[in-house]
């Protein structure tokens, strides 16, 4: 498999930077994923796509800051795959609709699980808003009754204020708001890294109350809200919250196996009265600590990856709060990162949420996380 990254230039596309990318492969790409930022040259972006390369395999979905080799941009990035084999080397992509009130069936799931099962890895793209991510990996974890393949991806991106753009999937030039995109792998090999980068910072404590849609009512017994309080109250002041507190994620310990491992960032704080809500399930029981880091640490966290089989195309997904916490270094994760494999092309996002293995091999929903997929092809 050969691979570039094509970091695209701001305002419009145009075809030549794209052609050009294909020169020395001599050939179009049968693959291209693309990661783009969303406003309105989107349907146009697609469109060259399309008339470019007509009959490659185009997917991907908005996002607001992208990964362009070692560079960040916030103008999109479209990453060209040539695959060595197309009868023994292939990816499919699979269309999965649905809604927080209307999740995808039962039957869909199953039928789209046993794709994954029969793959040899699997990348996920959601809509970061109107999409259920979270009961969909639920099903899936349900599904997938033996170890799965590989499964990693993110949640698109958006702007605030959310305007109608934002947060959307497309495949060809169809731009899909409310869905999911499985993508199959076929003869590749596919490894998954968990990058994390915060050190614990408390004792362990145990969620003693919690309800779906990440609502924590206790912990030990005290409201969630005045429980962060201790933690974040100086010299009678608290500072402000959900933002001083997505420095410190909450890290989920166990007990449960398939739960260790996990990172959550607040999305409300006291709202309702008492409770702290976050991106992603806090479940009765967990064991939970805060954790701490900055930007060296994240970026440490990326530079200690190692190649390890000799990956021939990275995709990196990263949390937007790691993006916040790194400031003016955003960059820096992508570029250790990519410098740690060797400069293989490289593509990715700062994400809304992220896909990936818990250490058991669980399909799990991250926060504050980046998930780093390398790709090589096996010899047919």
């Amino acid at each position: 498999m050969r691979s570039r990254t094509v970091h695209l230039p701001a305002g419009r596309c145009p075809r030549e930077i794209l052609l050009a990318a294909c020169e020395e492969a001599g050939r179009p790409p049968d693959v291209v994923l693309a990661f783009l930022p969303p406003e309105q040259q989107l349907r146009e972006t697609l469109g060259t796509l399309t008339a470019v390369w007509p009959d490659a395999l185009r997917f991907g979905c908005e996002s607001v800051t992208q990964f362009a080799d070692a560079e960040t941009t916030s103008a999109g990035t479209v990453q060209l795959f040539w695959l060595g084999d197309p009868r023994h080397h292939r990816a499919a992509v699979e269309v999965i609709p649905g809604t927080h009130g209307e999740p995808p069936p039962a039957r869909r799931v199953e039928a789209v699980a046993r794709r994954i099962a029969a793959a040899d890895g699997a990348l996920v793209l959601m809509d970061g808003l109107r999409f259920p991510a979270e009961g969909l990996l639920a099903d899936l974890r349900r599904t997938l009754v033996s170890t799965p393949p590989f499964v990693a991806g993110g949640l698109a991106s958006y702007n605030e204020p959310l305007t109608r753009a934002g947060a959307r999937v497309f495949v060809g030039d169809r731009i899909l708001p409310s869905a999911a995109l499985v993508v199959t792998l076929h003869g590749f090999n596919m490894q998954v890294e968990v990058v994390r980068g915060w050190s614990p910072a408390s004792p362990v404590y145990t969620v003693t109350r919690a309800e779906a849609g990440g609502v924590v009512h206790e912990i030990d017994g005290e409201p969630a809200a005045g429980w962060y309080r201790r933690f974040f109250t100086l010299d009678g002041e608290l500072a402000p919250m959900p933002a001083a507190a997505n420095r410190f994620p909450l890290i989920i310990e166990g007990p449960r196996p398939d739960r260790q491992g996990l990172y959550r960032s607040m999305r409300l704080f006291d709202d309702p009265p008492g409770t702290v809500t976050f991106l992603g399930d806090v479940e009765t029981g967990d064991h939970v600590r805060l954790g701490m880091g900055n930007d060296r640490s994240l970026a440490r966290a990326a530079a200690r990856l190692t190649a390890g089989t000799g990956p021939e195309a990275a995709i990196l997904f990263s949390c937007m709060g790691r993006e916040a916490i790194l400031g003016e270094h955003a960059g820096d994760e992508g570029a250790a990162v990519r410098g740690a494999l060797g400069g293989v092309p490289l593509s990715g996002f700062f994400t809304c949420g992220e896909i990936g293995p818990t250490p058991r091999g669980n399909l799990a929903f991250y926060n504050l996380t980046a998930i780093l997929v390398l790709l090589r092809e096996v010899a047919a």
